[in-house]
């Protein structure tokens, strides 16, 4: 079905009157470009009573292996619904369907939110409307989606809700965190059938140095310029919540600046000039969050380690898909790889 849009549309009109949204019609629907956890779609509603058009987005759980072993639409869903009244720019959220009768696969609903997101394909460090900015206004974004992770951070999780995150059988966050990257590294190994023993080191460097006694947060799992929306300067959007986990408050940090490094040091290009430097992001992040980075140096290694494991999944899908020749060995040659490869020559794992 979903190689035919007219009948996706028609599907999603229908239910969309099952749950009282009467008269309301579904045009433009495309797929997204970008995003290779869901399956995405970007189109309108259009409603009889109001004379603009909605923009939507439909996220469709995937059938099959995709970048993660575990992707579930309705954790996703439910996280954006806790969050809505937090003050944090999550999508409007338009209903979740988990039968699968509906469009083949569960799915959810939500409204696109105003704003421009910096791009990754091209690199922002290259070209693109955030690369063009004038270096007061690019300071001025960056900081703002570092505000945006350090509100996350101060947030009250269990009053919010989401102890349904906490670890079930006494371990730490950190702890479960390893070792679901553990599982999946081991999966991604099987679907792929080629070993990666840098990562394998890596995760027992990992082990050996994790840090103890660490404070707790809600971790938004996949913080980075490109999940962020902006207009006029200000964040008005904080997407992708497939990843959310309770952790030390410094792991979006280090994921924030692991993505932003693993975009120009990790394929040799440029970083864009005007950036704020790291010593001024994790200074500016300990005053908005309230909270010491003094375990970022490990996060920066985890934060690495993470990455290139989902890149191992990234690389072979496009393998597979055509989209690189198996000669690129992207699921062993991409920016999060290197940043182990240059973490491991610091750390002598």
């Amino acid at each position: 079905m979903l190689n035919d849009m007219n009948a996706v549309s028609a599907q999603l009109e229908a239910w969309l009157m099952a749950q009282g949204d009467q008269g309301v019609q579904v045009k433009n629907l495309q797929s997204a470009s970008g995003g290779y956890s869901n399956i995405t779609l970007l189109g309108e509603l259009h409603r009889p009573d109001q004379p603009q058009a909605q923009g939507i987005v439909v996220r469709i759980q995937p059938k099959g292996a995709a970048v993660f072993p575990d992707c579930d639409v309705q954790a996703q869903y439910r996280t954006m619904q806790l969050l809505k009244g937090s003050g944090l720019p999550v999508p409007p959220l338009l209903g979740l369907e988990m039968d699968a009768d509906v469009l083949g696969a569960p799915f959810f609903i939500m409204g696109r939110l105003p704003g421009r997101v910096p791009n990754e394909n091209p690199l922002y460090h290259l070209e693109g409307w955030l690369h063009d900015l004038p270096p007061d206004q690019l300071r001025q974004h960056w900081f703002a989606g570092v505000d945006g992770m350090a509100a996350l951070a101060r947030l009250d999780w269990r009053a919010l809700g989401f102890s349904f995150l906490m670890p079930s059988s006494g371990e730490s966050a950190l702890a479960r965190q390893l070792g679901d990257y553990r599982d999946m590294l081991h999966w991604s190994e099987g679907l792929s059938g080629r070993q990666y023993p840098l990562l394998w080191r890596c995760l027992q460097w990992l082990e050996a140095h994790a840090p103890r006694n660490e404070a707790v947060s809600l971790s938004w799992g996949d913080a980075k310029l490109g999940n962020c929306v902006f207009k006029d300067g200000q964040l008005s959007g904080m997407l992708d919540w497939e990843r959310p986990a309770l952790a030390n408050p410094v792991d979006d940090l280090s994921w924030w600046l692991m993505l932003d490094e693993s975009l120009c040091t990790g394929y040799g290009v440029p970083r864009l000039a005007g950036l704020p430097s790291r010593e001024e992001t994790v200074a500016h992040w300990e005053r908005a969050s309230g909270f010491s980075a003094q375990d970022l140096p490990y996060y920066d290694v985890f934060s690495a380690w993470r990455f290139a494991i989902v890149m191992t999944r990234i690389g072979h899908i496009f393998t597979q898909r055509g989209w690189v020749p198996p000669e690129a060995e992207m699921d062993l040659r991409n920016g999060g790889s290197r940043l182990v490869e240059l973490l491991a020559e610091r750390h002598h794992f």
